[in-house]
């Protein structure tokens, strides 16, 4: 086994552990500190602002699908549907989803589903509110721009994958002086966004949304395990380089 190898099972083994013991901890009443990210404070009060104002909540899941190197930020978009599925189950509100690939449709609508079967009652639930209006990157951006300048929209987020095209969808929300709540991975995409979003979620922290905004023990200790699998990494990493130094100055070859 190879140094890299052997180096990846231990921060297997670690995050394993790690998220084995905080699970235990955390329900057992002790809850880790994370640092703040206000956007998901943000984002926890918008649907009962769409149930006050009598408008729509919209929200885009991106251009990629479930599969390729787009699948973790579609998934990534996806915890931020399956927060606001909860809360349109309880308020009969529901938002709506976006994007631009039919498997993440696919995944979009069972998200919104999921809550109103866990109720026993799927007569509420509404079943247009996840929309396929384009199957390419640029199509789907104009037909988004024209669902925001026509439907009555409150808030735009945005949130999976996306590219420059996603330009086209800021300009037209900051037009109609939407709330603007964005996430994005691609450095195309946050070229753009990092000019012109207010409320910006970067690389990894659009990962740690289900954790943030649901609090579950189990997504908390694997919050924290990651973190901790980091940490451990990074010293591996440092001890492979130190280590041939520190046998040569003992040795001397």
């Amino acid at each position: 086994m190879t140094p890299s190898q052997l180096l990846g099972v231990l921060a297997l083994l670690i995050f394993a552990i790690s998220q084995a013991f905080l699970f235990t901890s955390i329900s057992g009443g002790l809850r880790p500190r994370f640092r703040s990210i206000p956007l998901f404070g943000l984002l926890r009060g918008q649907t009962g602002r769409a149930i006050e104002s009598g408008r729509e909540l919209h929200v885009s899941i991106g251009t990629g699908g479930i599969s390729g190197e787009d699948v973790t930020t579609t998934l990534a978009g996806l915890q931020i549907v399956e927060y606001l599925a909860d809360e349109a189950a309880a308020s009969g509100v529901s938002p709506i989803i976006s994007t631009a690939d039919a498997t993440a449709l696919l995944l979009a609508e069972d998200t919104l589903r999921r809550p109103y079967i866990r109720q026993g009652d799927l007569s509420n639930y509404p079943p247009l509110s996840a929309r396929l209006p384009a199957l390419s990157p640029v199509p789907y951006a104009a037909a988004t721009m024209d669902y925001l300048a026509h439907e009555n929209a409150l808030a735009n987020v945005m949130s999976g994958s996306f590219g420059p095209e996603i330009g086209l969808i800021e300009h037209e929300s900051a037009r109609r002086d939407l709330l603007k709540i964005n996430a994005a991975a691609d450095p195309r995409a946050l070229a753009v966004l990092s000019t012109t979003s207010d409320h910006l979620l970067i690389g990894e922290e659009m990962f740690a949304a289900k954790a943030y905004l649901q609090a579950r023990p189990a997504q908390l200790a694997s919050l924290r395990a990651q973190d901790i699998v980091r940490v451990a990494i990074v010293v591996g990493i440092m001890a492979l380089f130190i280590w041939p130094i520190i046998r040569i100055m003992v040795t001397g070859s």
